[in-house]
């Protein structure tokens, strides 16, 4: 079968209940060659070198397609399959992808295994490493199997097999994606991460879910309300989110797997902005049972509340540190809205945020150091980065209408909302604000994203 040069996206509709279900994956029955303890990419160096790889396409291994129409499905499954891992690594920005055109070995008639590659021809166009890939499909069923090479010491350094639905081939490309990221680097991948946003395209503000690039979007909520803040639970498998479905503005808890929907907190008065703590037994939000809007904690198990803050003025949009000792969160006790940080041990509070007459959204780094923000001088609004004690801040955004930053899992992305181009949409970028790029969810009017844990 040959690889085809262009992607061409299947964008299938995807059962609810399956939403965040993991594809079946197991260890491929050849083991990787002994390459050493070398490391490839250093993610803590100061300048991240790329590292040249070729993708030799994904080959078609059998049974023969038994009618024109499956094996014109099976190509499309190929083409599904280059294009994901492709595009994963590029998005890492620590791969530069060799062009097929380059290729001195047959593009159509090449082994998979170490002994069936001739690594000098890879070498003398500069693939320092080479991935491999094969697949078959029996009906519904589709199994991949992926080899990485390094070249230049000719040795096999990943190899695995993966299970899945021929219908969902991007899945088991994000799955080879992460564990070579992972082998690679040492750290996790996040390619087969999730987003949740909200969306206003059907008249209402549903809550939305696609893979971590935006593809594969499906609809969460059809309640016909407004629906705010989706927020994921620390395990992957639930999400937080305010709907005005039933009056005033209640916090509900959406299982993924089982589609149950149920109210968390309906007290009267406003329920929004809820968070889950890192170990998922309690709920941050802001309620007004008692008088202006406040922060409070809910324990799941016994569904108690506790009165966090007592100010005179509004606090909203809690955020929970990794360790789950401190809360970021916006407050106008001082005038204008502004970052703050309660410390949950002593209850005491600190300004974080001086500059900027509306601060709003804060987003804790994964690794504790960091708090993202958006901050307007009157007109617009922009991305920002402070330390956790408001020393040092950076301003990653400069076009405008750019708001509610959420990090990736491994702290080195930002996906935000971003009204530079008027309609609002989903952009992301490296940390440092570099490498800004449009997501493309086909859904439209993407606000407040939230970037999933890593998925088991």
């Amino acid at each position: 079968m040959k690889t085809l040069k262009d992607a061409v996206p299947l964008l299938r509709a995807v059962r609810f209940g399956l939403a965040c279900l993991a594809l079946a994956l197991v260890p491929l029955a050849f083991a990787p060659r002994d390459c050493g303890a070398r490391v490839y990419i250093d993610l803590q160096a100061p300048a991240v070198k790329k590292l040249p790889v070729a993708i030799q396409g994904f080959k078609y291994t059998g049974p023969d397609p038994e009618s024109p129409a499956r094996a014109e499905l099976l190509e499309k499954v190929a083409e599904e399959l280059y294009s994901t891992l492709s595009s994963d690594l590029l998005f890492s920005g620590l791969f530069e992808i060799i062009p097929p055109e380059a290729f001195l070995e047959d593009r159509e008639n090449f082994g998979l295994t170490l002994d069936e590659t001739d690594f000098s021809e890879w070498r003398v166009i500069g693939a320092d490493t080479v991935i491999k890939a094969g697949f078959r499909a029996e009906g519904d069923r589709l199994v991949v199997e992926a080899r990485f090479f390094d070249s230049i010491r000719e040795t096999q350094v990943l190899g695995k097999r993966y299970i899945g639905r021929v219908k969902n081939p991007r899945r088991l490309a994000h799955y080879f994606a992460d564990q070579l990221y992972e082998e690679l680097t040492g750290r996790p991948g996040i390619f087969s991460t999730r987003l949740l946003f909200v969306s206003d395209r059907t008249g209402n503000k549903e809550i939305y879910l696609s893979d971590y690039d935006g593809r594969g979007a499906v609809q969460l909520t059809r309640n016909g309300s407004i629906n705010l803040s989706p927020r994921w639970g620390p395990d992957g498998k639930s999400v937080y989110y305010t709907s005005y479905k039933r009056g005033q503005p209640a916090t509900y808890r959406l299982n993924l797997l089982t589609g149950a929907d149920e109210p968390v907190s309906t007290r009267r008065g406003i329920n929004i902005g809820a968070r889950p703590s890192p170990d998922g037994s309690a709920l941050a939000l802001t309620l007004s049972i008692d008088d202006s809007p406040q922060l409070y904690l809910l324990d799941l198990e016994s569904g108690r509340y506790k009165r966090l803050t007592r100010s005179w003025g509004i606090d909203v949009s809690p955020t929970w540190s990794p360790d789950g000792g401190k809360l970021a969160f916006v407050s106008d006790r001082a005038g204008n809205p502004h970052i703050f940080v309660l410390d949950l041990a002593t209850g005491k509070v600190t300004r974080l945020t001086y500059n900027g007459k509306y601060n709003a959204s804060p987003a804790w780094s994964p690794d504790g150091k960091y708090i993202a923000y958006a901050s307007s001088n009157g007109k617009t609004f922009d991305i920002y980065v402070t330390d956790t004690r408001g020393r040092t801040t950076r301003r990653l955004t400069y076009t405008g209408g750019n708001r509610s930053p959420a990090w990736s899992p491994d702290g080195r992305f930002i996906v935000f909302s971003s009204t530079r181009r008027r309609a609002s949409s989903l952009r992301v970028m490296q940390s440092d604000g570099s490498g800004q790029r449009a997501l493309a969810t086909g859904v439209g009017g993407e606000k407040t994203p939230d970037w999933s844990p890593f998925l088991k």
